[in-house]
């Protein structure tokens, strides 16, 4: 099986999800028993991986890219 070059880690894809659904990084901490900090980073490092330039980007990146339903 050929892994893609641009993906997110299986934690990435659910604070993406809750980010899509309009939670805030403390929110999504909360729901995931992690800091929003961690939460935060975890946005930082996706970001970064799939070059977006927001987090609106990377929602609707990841929604074309069928990674959320």
């Amino acid at each position: 099986m050929k892994v893609p070059s641009i993906y997110l880690t299986p934690r990435e894809t659910e604070v993406v999800k809750w980010m899509a659904d309009g939670k805030t990084a403390d929110e999504i901490g909360t729901i995931l028993g992690i800091s929003g900090h961690t939460v935060k980073t975890l946005i930082i490092h996706a970001r970064a991986r799939l070059d977006v330039v927001n987090c609106t980007h990377l929602v609707a990146f990841s929604f074309r890219q069928g990674w959320l339903e």
